[in-house]
């Protein structure tokens, strides 16, 4: 060290040991002197920018896919898969399927086979891609197509009985709707446009203004955004599923309100009728939201699985009803409807089961909510469909369940009819494996009292008048027993002896005694 700086080190040690200062001031200075900072390396100046840089380049990527799996609120999801080769940016490399045509000339795509492109023939829930399963570019060629679910071409001409339909949601209503200039007048209706919300602002606005509510005690019923039960999806096998359709509206009947009459026949046919969990009966009308940002097409995916479930829960009635024999035999409109729509355009949609195996869905119109008359016309269709369902679609279905009650209670019948009255040899054996009654002596009281408690006939009952065996049926008419089956003799009224016991003269005798008195005649 150079002169002064020993100089004022010096003077700093002597400061230190200088009692004149207070102890608590010479440990402070002396800590101080003690705790010299690290050297540092030495870093040449150009790096310093390049390595501050580098730390920023880290810290994003470790941002950048910290939530990569999208999710949609109204369908099941496929999950992440490590060798996921296909996206939505690249379904233009796809090759091309080639289309086959139905016996009535419509095009149907192929069913898929385990070696198609680069998709491993999995479980739909092993997945294709993080996006959930009505998103994905293949769901409508591999998943609905394997379970016979297609999406028509709108210009093939519609089959009668759907055109009939069709005809019914077109036609004009009696009831006042509004008028053009309240739709220019209408704000809300301009912000779903202009302000480009999202899907629940969109649902909001249509809830009451287009898709009325039914109260309780009404025959319809609606349900907001609950799954559809399983079973009423139509999925043909376990290779490519039909995502659990979820609508955030769906249209069907209330059990107890439409159905009071057909209760029995309801309880009999199980969970077959039913929808969801809230006990919605026979659906026949999906509809499906998006925001302004929303994708029609999967909004459409959607309702192709919705709708086509609602058609085979409907064809299910009429599978019972094909098996029936009688002539009063109809079957039901299994005729579905769906909307995919979000705040300026909706899609209506209608379905049915083209064949055996096949559903077909066609677009019926395109409307831009945004133009007046094009939203009052939109309005006029959907209340039109929603008075089908609950007028001729509901009386259809009732007359079919009572047809379904009334089969079922004539087979009831007919196999009990078909249980012969009771014969001397079935009522002799049926005495001889009965313990003898426990008695000291006989007597006549005693035994008579024994013989009136012997069980009836479940079925036949015996005339004392007309002296053979009957049956009331549940229309309260009489049916009597073939004459072969007949005693010869009437037995209302017998003097005979039956072992010790005696049934007098005048007394009413039931079918067990009577024909155990005739045994014991024909042997006397």
């Amino acid at each position: 060290m150079d002169g002064p700086s020993q100089s004022t080190k010096r003077r700093l040690d002597a400061s230190l040991e200088t009692p004149s200062l207070p102890a608590a001031k010479r440990a402070r200075l002396s800590k101080t002197d003690l705790q010299q900072p690290a050297p540092k390396h030495p870093r040449a100046s150009f790096l310093e920018d390049h390595v501050e840089l580098t730390d920023t380049i880290s810290e994003w990527l470790e941002s950048v896919g910290s939530d990569r799996e999208r999710r949609c609120r109204s369908d099941s999801y496929l999950h992440a898969s490590s060798d996921d080769l296909i996206s939505r940016s690249r379904t233009k490399s796809a090759p091309q399927m080639a289309y086959n045509r139905d016996t009535d000339g419509y095009a149907v795509p192929l069913t898929p086979g385990p070696s198609y492109g680069s998709v491993a023939p999995s479980d739909a829930g092993s997945g294709r891609s993080s996006r959930a399963l009505v998103e994905d570019p293949l769901y409508r060629n591999l998943n609905l197509a394997a379970n016979g679910i297609y999406m028509r071409p709108r210009y093939e001409p519609f089959p009668e009985h759907i055109a009939n339909v069709v005809d019914y949601a077109r036609k004009k209503r009696d009831s006042p709707g509004p008028s053009p200039d309240d739709m220019y007048r209408d704000m809300a209706l301009d912000e779903l446009e202009t302000r480009g919300l999202d899907e629940p602002e969109v649902e909001e606005y249509f809830r009451d203004r287009v898709f009325p509510k039914p109260n309780p005690r009404d025959d319809l019923r609606r349900s907001d955004r609950q799954p559809m039960s399983r079973h009423a999806v139509p999925n043909a096998g376990p290779q490519f599923k039909v995502s659990n359709p979820i609508p955030d509206m769906l249209y069907g009947y209330s059990r107890h309100h439409a159905f009071p009459g057909q209760q029995t026949q309801l309880i009999s046919m199980g969970t077959e009728p039913v929808a969801n969990n809230q006990d919605l009966m026979y659906p026949f009308f999906v509809i499906k939201f998006k925001g302004n940002g929303g994708d029609l097409w999967v909004a459409t995916n959607q309702c192709l699985g919705g709708s086509a479930s609602c058609v085979n829960i409907a064809e299910r009635l009429n599978r019972q009803l094909k098996a029936c024999k009688s002539s009063k035999v109809k079957p039901v409109d299994s005729t579905a409807f769906s909307i995919a729509m979000n705040g300026t355009e909706a899609r209506l949609y209608v379905s049915w089961k083209h064949s055996d195996l096949d559903y077909y869905m066609q677009k019926v119109d395109s409307f831009l909510l945004q133009k007046p008359q094009d939203y009052i016309e939109f309005r006029k269709h959907v209340r039109n469909i929603i008075d089908w369902g609950k007028d001729t679609r509901l009386k259809e279905i009732r007359e079919s369940l009572d047809t379904l009650l009334e089969e079922s209670r004539k087979h009831t019948s007919e196999a009990a009819k078909s249980r012969p009255p009771p014969t001397k040899d079935s009522t002799s054996k049926s005495k001889r494996h009965k313990p003898p009654p426990s008695r000291k002596s006989s007597s006549s009281g005693h035994d008579t009292k024994q013989a009136r408690s012997e069980p009836e006939d479940p079925y036949w009952q015996w005339s004392e008048t007309a002296g053979q065996y009957y049956h009331v049926n549940p229309d309260r008419t009489i049916e009597w027993a073939p004459s072969a089956q007949q005693s010869p003799h009437p037995i209302g009224h017998i003097n005979t002896v039956v072992g010790t016991s005696t049934i007098k003269e005048g007394n009413p005798v039931t079918p067990y005694q009577a024909v155990t008195a005739l045994q014991a005649r024909n042997h006397g």
